[in-house]
């Protein structure tokens, strides 16, 4: 039998399980528009006493959003990174190779500038006693070797930015890795208390999305509701504390990342972090040498034809040299003018044997030829860095828009909830009000 002492807690605990259910709700749509919140929902259970009802309690104040979903949304997040990462550098480094045709049909590429030092030259073999030709082939050339020259400075310095953003990933992943530790701290204590950790746990997705977006990461869910982090490689990144990564530099002054002193440079592939990596130590650099090629077979062909026409064995330091700028008439030397105008007209329009070097093959080529495959190498990386982003973009947007419509707030369903529950309080209320009044007829019945 129900007594009013009963029947009172009842009201009481429905009152305040109604409450808390409105702060929830209250709570999910205040949210709605901060980042990385999940819809949160109390966990109403019924208590029972002698085996009768007598009440309500919260078991739970939870958003369980899926690991799975979790697992999939950091494992894109590090894939998408990379492929920024990748198609801008790419772009660049088209963007300094240059095209080989223009809206005006003028390319801007180095063939389109060596074959303008070929225009000038066969302007100079039909009148090689010409100063004013002498002196735009010269000018011609020089265009040449200043052309390589700006490339490979841009290169080079496509090289150090990456190497610079490498340096700024690692304090930026040290920064999440210690904020999953710090986040990992409080859950731990409010599991031991039986405390809510739903918003914690919010907070510790964003701080692992963030990680993720430097390098790919494996985690672990622990009994005591912290989690666990690895590298890719392996290497514990979050245990029971934070192992945060250190920088050291190798002979050529570049970065390189350890965790608990192993070095993960090469076992990086994902994430900023890896597609930095990668373009540092091996795309640009595949283009460098390969202009080096280039340069180097450029002045060996030309001298061979009239010496001490070039200077410099690279692409940064080939150049014209100084007493042919000083005199741009020298460029025939002194006797058979003709012949050898068209002979360095020959060296420059007929094949040449190129080394394999970087992303070319070795083989016999004209210059404009090989300058072309350098060109064609850069615009398929492009376009494979654009399909890769493109992909990667789209697979981070489904698993985003399913998180976001599975456990994100809607406002529509949360305030239709809220006004529910405002119903239940106001009835839990009355019921409460009317016991009280009982309880208060029953005193004055009594005295």
């Amino acid at each position: 039998m129900t007594t009013l002492a009963t029947s009172l807690h009842i009201a009481t605990s429905s009152l305040g399980a109604t409450q808390v259910q409105l702060s929830v709700a209250a709570n999910n749509i205040a949210n709605a528009d901060t980042d990385g919140y999940t819809t949160k929902s109390a966990t109403q259970i019924s208590l029972t006493s002698g085996g009768s009802g007598s009440g309500v309690s919260i078991a739970e104040i939870a958003s369980n959003v899926s690991k799975i979903l979790m697992t999939d949304l950091i494992d894109a997040t590090s894939e998408t990174a990379a492929a920024t990462i990748t198609q801008s550098y790419i772009s660049n480094l088209q963007s300094a190779l240059g095209s080989l045709s223009s809206e005006t049909g003028e390319g801007s590429a180095l063939s389109n500038t060596i074959a303008a030092f070929e225009d000038a030259m066969t302007g100079l073999a039909t009148t090689p006693e010409s100063a004013s030709l002498a002196n735009a082939a010269v000018a011609a050339l020089e265009d040449v070797t200043n052309q390589i020259n700006d490339t490979a400075s841009d290169i080079t310095d496509q090289i150090e930015t990456a190497d610079s953003q490498i340096a700024t990933g690692v304090a930026e992943a040290n920064e999440a890795l210690e904020t999953i530790d710090g986040l990992n701290a409080q859950i731990r204590t409010a599991t031991a208390r039986g405390d809510s950790t739903s918003d914690l746990q919010d907070q510790l997705n964003t701080a692992l999305v963030a990680l993720s977006e430097q390098m790919e990461i494996k985690t672990f869910t622990g009994t005591d509701g912290s989690t666990k982090v690895y590298s890719a490689s392996g290497q514990v990144l979050v245990d029971s504390t934070s192992h945060l990564l250190t920088t050291d530099t190798d002979a050529s002054g570049h970065v390189t990342i350890s965790v608990n002193g192993s070095d993960i440079t090469d076992k990086l592939d994902t994430g900023s972090l890896g597609a930095l990596l990668t373009l540092r130590d091996e795309t640009l650099p595949a283009f460098s040498e390969a202009l080096d090629e280039l340069a180097n077979q450029l002045v060996t062909t030309l001298n061979t034809v009239q010496p001490g026409l070039l200077t410099g064995t690279s692409a940064s330091d080939i150049a014209v040299s100084d007493s042919l700028l000083s005199d741009p008439t020298t460029l025939l030397g002194t006797a058979n003018a003709s012949e050898t105008a068209n002979a360095i007209l020959d060296a420059l329009q007929g094949d040449s044997s190129f080394n394999a070097v970087g992303v070319l093959s070795a083989g016999d080529r004209s210059f404009t030829d090989y300058v072309g495959e350098i060109i064609s190498a850069a615009v398929s990386a492009s376009t494979s860095a654009s399909n890769s982003l493109d992909l990667s973009q789209t697979e981070l947007s489904s698993i985003e828009d399913t998180i976001a419509s599975i456990y994100g707030v809607n406002v529509d369903e949360e305030t239709e909830r809220l006004a529910e529950l405002q119903q239940l309080y106001a009835l839990a209320s009355t019921i409460l009000s009317t016991i009280q009044s009982m309880f208060d007829d029953l005193r004055s019945a009594v005295s």
